[in-house]
């Protein structure tokens, strides 16, 4: 369900072309820079000679003196980051025209996709990639945990448990790829970075979708294991054809669509399996008229939200994913209402949502997870490990 959260970072980052690319002083400004600080060609002394013909002929570019350029090589920390100069103009005059635009009152644009934002030590998107990288840390503990939780296990329950703890191994690993492939995209934003970044995004949304899958059809039987590794090959063939066609022929559109796709049938299994839980234990309270309280030992008071509530009951807890998903989805309005960077240009609302999906992860994702493997699918795989050890 969390893989939403990559899959919505790509479908915001979908739109290259912007406002700001067609404005034409954003273009003479390119120009001019390229030609005095790249070249060191005074092309304004020509052009101010054949000004009429150059006119006539849609070559002329305006030429402003008050646009002021850094000459001279670009330094070696710049360099490692991929800027040269060229590119340094383009940031140059991104910088320049909208500083233009907001003396006049008029709309800041974007860029290639992005806000103007501003540039420190060469990182393009500073708060982005921090942000990005903030996310690293809870799929990185979450992978710590679902390690050291397994090795905890009594040895006949690990043997039977292992292929689903190395499912949630698995996806927390490649999410931690993802985020850090994200922050170098929004360190420095070139074509291998960002093929990086959706390939890893790509990769999580259809991991999350096979964990989920996995769970629900419960592939973790071992008389399934037959549609265990069938599904797992048509998987890993999907992601195969899925690069395959992007390396072919690059759509920002197809690989959202496709991405959507997954990543909405991944949610509706979510829904669904959460609602088994509920039911299941919703009956045993029925029969029983005791409440189980084995999910407490899962639950950290300081990494829960609402705690109070859904630690009551495993009946409650057993729906706390679809409340993580719901801090993502109010989250998408920071998208949908979009605005330009403040504080001094620094952050932006694609920033402030980076910001909001850290919690989801943070707060008891792999907490929750690890109830559900070791008490729901042990329940699940309890007799196959008592017909074994007899």
């Amino acid at each position: 369900m969390l893989s939403l959260t990559v899959l919505l970072l790509m479908a915001a980052a979908a739109v290259w072309a912007s406002p700001g690319d067609n404005l034409d002083e954003f273009r003479d400004c390119r120009f001019q820079c390229e030609q005095l600080s790249c070249y060191l060609n005074p092309y304004y002394l020509l052009q101010n000679q054949f000004e009429e013909a150059l006119k006539a002929s849609g070559e002329y570019r305006r030429y402003e003196p008050l646009w002021r350029f850094t000459l001279g090589k670009i330094n070696l920390p710049m360099q490692i980051l991929g800027w040269d100069c060229p590119s340094n103009c383009d940031y140059q005059c991104q910088q320049i025209v909208t500083k233009e635009r907001v003396r006049n009152d008029e709309e800041v644009y974007q860029f290639h996709g992005k806000w103007p934002f501003w540039r420190i030590f060469g990182v393009q998107e500073v708060v982005l990639a921090l942000f990005s990288l903030l996310n690293f840390v809870p799929h990185y503990l979450g992978y710590k945990f679902m390690k050291d939780t397994l090795n905890k296990l009594p040895k006949n329950q690990s043997s039977f448990l292992r292929v689903p703890f190395n499912n949630a191994r698995f996806a927390a690993f490649v999410a931690m790829a993802a985020w850090l492939a994200l922050t170098i995209f929004h360190i420095r934003d070139v074509l291998l970075t960002e093929k990086l970044d959706y390939y890893l995004a790509g990769l999580t949304v259809l991991t999350g979708f096979y964990g989920i899958t996995f769970r629900y059809f419960r592939l973790y039987l071992p008389q399934r294991f037959l549609l265990k590794y069938l599904f797992f090959l048509l998987c890993a063939g999907a992601y195969a054809a899925h690069i395959y066609r992007l390396e072919t022929d690059w759509l920002y559109t197809y690989n959202m669509q496709a991405n959507i796709t997954v990543g909405v049938l991944q949610n509706i299994f979510w829904g669904l399996t959460c609602f088994e839980i509920y039911t299941k234990y919703y009956n045993l309270e029925k029969e029983d008229d005791v409440i189980r309280l084995d999910h407490l030992q899962y639950i950290r008071s300081n990494r829960i939200i609402l705690g109070s509530f859904y630690s009551k009951s495993p009946k409650l807890y057993s729906l706390y994913p679809l409340l993580l998903c719901f801090i993502v989805i109010v989250g998408m309005l920071l998208e949908i209402f979009d605005f330009p960077p403040v504080f001094f240009d620094l952050v932006d609302a694609h920033s402030l949502w980076h910001l909001v999906t850290f919690f989801p992860a943070f707060f008891g994702w792999y907490d929750w997870m690890a109830w559900d493997i070791t008490n729901n699918i042990w329940d699940d795989l309890e007799s196959a490990a008592e017909k074994k050890n007899q």
